[in-house]
């Protein structure tokens, strides 16, 4: 029986090349606007509850890694291949900010709502 990869990880090899350009041309989390340290991975002896294995070296990531997010989320019909979606950010600034844009994100931590432009940007171009 084979399974379907689904539309999110359907061309891992081109979202691997994205992620890698991104990470090589950004510097600063998108969102916070602090310098992201691309070096760090995961936390040195830190295990997730599934974790099992005598021999895992830590196996929880890092909050302040860097992560490649889409600005328009996948959940709400953005690409997740196209560059000018894309954005460097650091993992918690990632989790935090979940299925808003960074102009929704942004807005909610200043307190004030988005403009309609978010609502705009899920129009399909004929």
């Amino acid at each position: 029986m084979s399974v379907h990869a689904g539309p999110t990880n359907a061309n891992g090899h081109r979202r691997r090349q994205l992620v890698a350009r991104v990470k090589a041309e950004e510097d600063y989390c998108a969102l916070c606007g602090g310098i992201v340290d691309k070096s760090l991975g995961m936390i040195a002896g830190e295990h997730g509850p599934r974790c099992a294995k005598p021999e895992c070296a830590g196996c929880v990531p890092h909050p302040m890694r860097g992560e490649v997010d889409e600005d328009l989320p996948r959940a709400r019909g953005g690409s997740p291949l196209e560059r000018a979606n894309v954005a460097l950010m650091h993992r918690s600034c990632n989790q935090e900010k979940g299925t808003r844009t960074i102009e929704e994100e942004l807005a909610r931590r200043a307190g004030t709502t988005a403009q309609s432009a978010a609502v705009i940007t899920n129009l399909v171009e004929w």
